[in-house]
């Protein structure tokens, strides 16, 4: 199955809940697409967390999303394919975020819906290898 319709797969698997740090937010929604594709789980390799204090604490002792991710996935890569994450920086005072790569766009989670970002917010991404 090709990259397009893994990550269209994980897409539509993604159970739809309201927003909720430590379960459905925007790092646990690309390891859920990162599981579809490669069948490697990444949510254990995200520390354990169940508020956005929480979370912004976390981030904080690693000095930003980027250095933790970068701990997790790895050096960044410019050869992005579909489904692999890639990181937001967000006006309005929204931030740092992970995203996934679908086309020319990123797809992310809002607080109610899935929404897509066009790559001017792209800060780095991480191309995930499939066994």
């Amino acid at each position: 199955m090709n990259r397009r319709r893994l990550t269209l797969q994980a897409l539509n698997t993604w159970e739809k809940r309201p927003f909720n740090y430590g379960v459905a937010d925007c790092c646990q929604f690309a390891a859920h697409v990162a599981n579809v594709i490669t069948g490697r789980d990444y949510t254990n390799a995200f520390p354990i967390y169940s508020s956005e204090d929480e979370a912004n604490r976390i981030i904080a002792t690693w000095g930003g999303l980027a250095p933790m991710l970068r701990s997790i996935l790895g050096e960044p890569s410019e050869q992005l394919e579909d489904g692999d994450p890639v990181l937001l920086d967000l006006p309005g005072g929204i931030g740092e975020v992970l995203a996934i790569k679908l086309g020319v766009h990123a797809v992310g989670l809002a607080e109610a819906r899935m929404v897509k970002i066009g790559p001017r917010y792209w800060r780095e991404g991480w191309h995930l290898w499939r066994p």
